[in-house]
């Protein structure tokens, strides 16, 4: 049976009007509206015909759950404790990179050593001190619901294995994925595809045959690195 897709209409703040857009025959979406966050071509949380489709993977952080201030406040206060000063521009500037990329960046940036991987295990212990408190994007969530069992869903992660299992156990997601794949799954990060080819491969489905959501740029381009079709969820999601 053909899965049909539950239209999400985003907020009058997110984009100028709610009214269903126009498609082309081929499932093209039409610019923007002016005020939506979304950059490039947006279908704002619609996409073309999820019969296209055999699996559909979701990006985590920034997706499915507003994990971002948790992962700030970890990421900092860690960062603090080596002596290196975090603000919250640079991190916006950098999501999507992993924590690792960040840390490397911000201590080459005002030349200082530290051990990387004992910053991340600080980051990623803060942050699990705060996983009940982790909340959910209703809009996104209620799609993977609609969609669980007529499709193969998988979470498809750049974050740490610890976080990101942590958060599906605390907002009781786990149950609507087949597979969940982690940055330490992948040898590249995004933008490299590799993360969701290798998400691809387990789920058994050809790559054109994904769908893909996410929230970053670099998530983005992954994506469409990996030959998949992608729906940018900074429209829509509350």
């Amino acid at each position: 049976m053909q899965a049909r897709h539950p239209r999400i209409v985003p907020s009058a703040d997110q984009c100028s009007s709610t009214e269903p857009r126009a498609r082309d025959p081929l499932g093209v979406a039409p610019p923007p509206d002016a005020n939506c966050p979304a950059p490039g071509a947006c279908d704002h949380g619609n996409p073309p015909d999820l019969g296209r489709y055999d699996a559909v993977l979701f990006d985590w952080d920034g997706t499915l759950v507003n994990s971002h201030p948790l992962n700030f406040r970890g990421l900092s206060r860690a960062c603090a404790n080596w002596g290196l000063t975090l603000n919250e521009s640079f991190y916006a500037s950098r999501i999507g990179t992993s924590g690792a990329e960040l840390i490397s960046e911000l201590a080459a940036a005002t030349g200082t050593h530290v051990p990387i991987d004992e910053v991340v295990a600080q980051c990623l212990d803060l942050i699990l001190d705060e996983v009940a408190e982790l909340q959910t994007y209703r809009p996104v969530v209620q799609l993977a619901e609609t969609l669980h069992g007529r499709l193969s869903l998988a979470v498809a992660s750049g974050g740490a294995r610890r976080a990101v299992h942590a958060g599906l156990d605390a907002t009781g997601l786990r149950p609507l994925f087949t597979d969940v794949i982690t940055g330490e799954d992948a040898s590249r990060g995004k933008p490299d595809p590799g993360l969701f080819l290798l998400t691809a491969a387990r789920l058994a489905v050809a790559p054109a045959r994904c769908l893909v959501y996410e929230d970053s740029t670099e998530g983005v381009q992954a994506a469409k690195a990996a030959g998949m079709d992608v729906v940018d969820v900074r429209c829509f999601r509350t």
